[in-house]
């Protein structure tokens, strides 16, 4: 309780010393009353957006790999994406159809991957791993990656030891997305790039 105390007086003072600065710049363009109005209206929104981004990740984070294995699979997409973001990569979607074999572009210190997601109630076959290294070539990314909420197929295994795509599976979410981040182990051959 401590710590969520001292978080939200810290968060508020910033938001008072970001409002009251814009204000003092606002006066030297407007008159005071509209200065006031406006730089409030806009710390708010800001605020109120900061907040709800925070608010969105942790509720990704407590709804769990249990509420994952329920989702549809553009609702796992979105819930990965939320993921992926609190741990500090930039997330692009792609289309809903015609993907190309991956769901979402992830970029971090340089370092593009292009990503599968697969919400299934079944292990990943090999279909998803050519996918994702098809979609790596097609996006130009510096490596692919299958992510799933179940487990991969002994064949999807070695076709992606093969091609060098990445496969995480519940057990790697939990650990580098949903355990608190940053993720500690690297997607393998991202070359030139700390991912």
């Amino acid at each position: 309780m401590r710590s969520l105390t001292r978080w939200l007086g810290l968060e508020i003072a910033t938001w008072v010393i970001t409002g009251t600065v814009l204000v003092l710049v606002l006066t030297l363009l407007a008159p005071p009353v509209t200065a006031v109005a406006v730089g409030l209206a806009v710390t708010a929104v800001l605020a109120l957006g900061s907040w709800s981004r925070r608010g969105r990740e942790g509720v990704a984070r407590r709804r769990g790999l249990n509420a994952a294995d329920h989702m549809s699979g553009e609702e796992f997409e979105d819930w990965l994406a939320i993921l992926f973001r609190s741990v500090g990569w930039r997330v692009r979607h792609t289309a809903t159809t015609g993907d190309f074999g991956a769901d979402l572009i992830i970029t971090r210190h340089g370092g593009t991957v292009a990503v599968q997601a697969k919400r299934q109630s079944r292990p990943v076959g090999v279909a998803a791993v050519q996918q994702a290294a098809a979609a790596r070539l097609h996006y130009d990314a510096h490596t692919a990656m299958v992510v799933t909420n179940t487990t991969f197929t002994p064949a999807a295994l070695e076709l992606a030891s093969t091609t060098g795509v990445t496969l995480w599976d519940r057990d790697d979410i939990a650990r580098e997305l949903i355990g608190g981040g940053p993720a500690t182990r690297r997607p393998r051959t991202v070359p030139g790039a700390r991912v």
